[in-house]
């Protein structure tokens, strides 16, 4: 029995130590080590690795550090369900992926959705604090709810699918707004808007709602939109 029970203690130890060291994901066998902990408190970089066709850490709540995927080109699913927060979430350049859930994600740093052109399906529900905000070539349809109030940057590009951008929670930003090139009617939203820290920048829009911004740090620019209704 002691036998046991000093075994059970090492594997237990041997678990938490597995949680805070930083992996780069060779095999299913290392995704799998990162499964085992609830909380990550490393850096998880998935790069370049082929024969992973669903990528699943349904059981990690938080990831300190950053989770990079990119460059996966056999991979079609991500999906991350009880990731509540995370230093930063990166999925880039993936071009058979075509669905990423994050459900459960309310806090991260940095949010990179970027050159992943079979991408339709990405879930979040409520955004409520990032210092930089991307979505960019994707197909995408529909973003998920956009909380916080005093995000850093925000870029959403090149989604030639998505017609409605609804950002009316935010009041200022740290950094730059710069919003082009989505669906042909994008219906663009930031109506609480007062203040931009960066540049701000809006194209290709059909309808914009700024009415209530009053300072921008650097350059404004409206370009290429076709508006069928402009509130500012």
């Amino acid at each position: 029995m002691k036998c046991v029970l000093a075994f059970a203690a090492i594997a237990a130890l041997a678990a938490v130590g597995a949680c805070n060291k930083n992996v780069k994901v060779k095999s299913q066998t290392d995704l799998n080590t990162v499964n085992a902990c609830t909380k990550f408190e490393a850096d998880v970089v998935v790069d370049g690795v082929s024969g992973i066709g669903a990528l699943s850490l349904d059981n990690v709540e938080e990831i300190t550090g950053q989770l990079i995927i990119q460059n996966m080109y056999d991979l079609q699913t991500v999906s991350l369900g009880a990731l509540t927060s995370a230093g930063s979430f990166k999925v880039l350049n993936n071009t058979n992926v075509y669905k990423v859930d994050v459900p459960q994600l309310t806090s991260v740093d940095d949010f990179q959705i970027i050159v992943n052109p079979n991408l339709k399906e990405l879930t979040y529900s409520n955004i409520s604090s990032t210092t930089n905000f991307q979505i960019i070539g994707t197909h995408v349809s529909a973003l998920g709810v956009f909380a916080d109030s005093k995000p850093g940057n925000i870029e959403i590009l090149s989604n030639t699918d998505l017609q409605k951008l609804d950002f009316s929670a935010v009041t200022e930003t740290a950094g730059y707004i710069n919003i082009a090139n989505n669906g042909k009617n994008a219906n663009v939203t930031f109506s609480s808007l007062t203040q931009v820290g960066g540049n701000v920048s809006f194209a290709d829009a059909a309808t914009l709602d700024i009415s209530k911004l009053s300072s921008v740090k650097d350059d404004f620019s409206l370009y290429t939109n076709d508006f069928t209704n402009l509130t500012v």
